[in-house]
């Protein structure tokens, strides 16, 4: 049993981002570049982006030369994060991250490769603290993966040490170089909230295709994929006066059921939810109500 135990912690919390999500709804901005010229554009949350001439080559190696399209995702906010399927944990631990971004580049529909650094200047303010500083991370291959064909990827550290929260002009930014396209956080580790333990969550199992829950924090900018076992969702090293909504949801034969249970610290150790049919199309504007009204 000892043995299963520490499987299962890998699958939900080190190798917590398989890409079998069924969460998928990511805002996806589509931005022109020429890439001959230097390039300053700007995301719809605020993320700045400057590009230099020469900055793109295709799988040939080639540099590019025609109109190509830059793909930015923003995630500003802990339900965004739920939707995109992102959470903020690593390895084994739980982290507060003060958003998310992911970059890509096409000519049509073949991938680019970055040669130059693209320069990045990022507005921080969602965090409750106020952070001298908050560790880049970016996706990359897991360390650990569960027993399982599908490759895992996990949130490991883009720079050697933390980046400087810089202060302009009432607002916060922090201002860096990246050196490849992907999926990149801030982050910093949860403030302890005193014992930590085991969460489970029992549901009522209909017989789901698919199946996925998360643990939002009310107070943290924090999200936590749970793993299933049996007829319950479970996550390990949860702090028990952190106050949080479990979100469910699973698919059947097409149609979206969704369940969420909410505690104010000091949680049990066995939770319980009820999913309720919804309509495909309503998830994310019901996933954005249930966590503001944690708020």
């Amino acid at each position: 049993m000892a043995a299963n135990i520490s499987h299962l912690k890998v699958m939900g919390q080190s190798a917590a981002l398989a890409d079998d999500t069924i969460l998928r709804w990511l805002p996806k901005q589509q931005l022109w570049v020429d890439p001959t010229r230097l390039n300053q554009l700007s995301g719809e949350n605020g993320l700045r982006i400057i590009i230099l001439p020469g900055s793109f080559v295709d799988h040939y190696g080639k540099i590019v030369t025609e109109k190509i399209s830059l793909e930015l995702v923003e995630i500003v906010h802990k339900a965004g994060m739920l939707l995109a399927a992102r959470p903020t944990t690593s390895r084994d631990g739980v982290f507060e991250s003060a958003g998310m971004f992911s970059l890509t580049a096409k000519k049509g529909t073949e991938l680019l490769e970055l040669i130059k650094p693209i320069h990045i200047e990022w507005p921080i303010n969602t965090l409750h603290t106020r952070p001298a500083a908050l560790q880049m991370v970016t996706l990359a291959p897991a360390s650990t993966r569960p027993f399982s064909t599908q490759a895992e990827q996990d949130w490991i550290p883009f720079f050697n040490k933390p980046s400087p929260v810089l202060k302009l002009q009432g607002q916060r930014w922090l201002k860096f170089d990246i050196d490849r396209l992907g999926w990149f956080s801030a982050q910093q580790p949860l403030a302890r909230e005193g014992l930590k333990s085991m969460l489970s969550v029992r549901y009522q199992d209909q017989g789901f295709e698919h199946k996925q829950a998360f643990l939002v924090f009310r107070n943290h900018q924090a999200v936590v994929k749970l793993f299933p076992y049996e007829n319950k969702f479970c996550a390990f090293n949860i702090p028990r006066r952190a106050a949080a909504c479990v979100v469910m949801l699973g698919v059947k034969n097409g149609r979206y059921y969704l369940g969420h249970t909410c505690f104010d610290g000091h949680y049990a150790s066995n939770l319980a939810l009820k999913l309720d049919e919804v309509e495909a199309e309503m998830v994310p504007q019901l996933i954005y109500a249930l966590i503001n009204l944690q708020k």
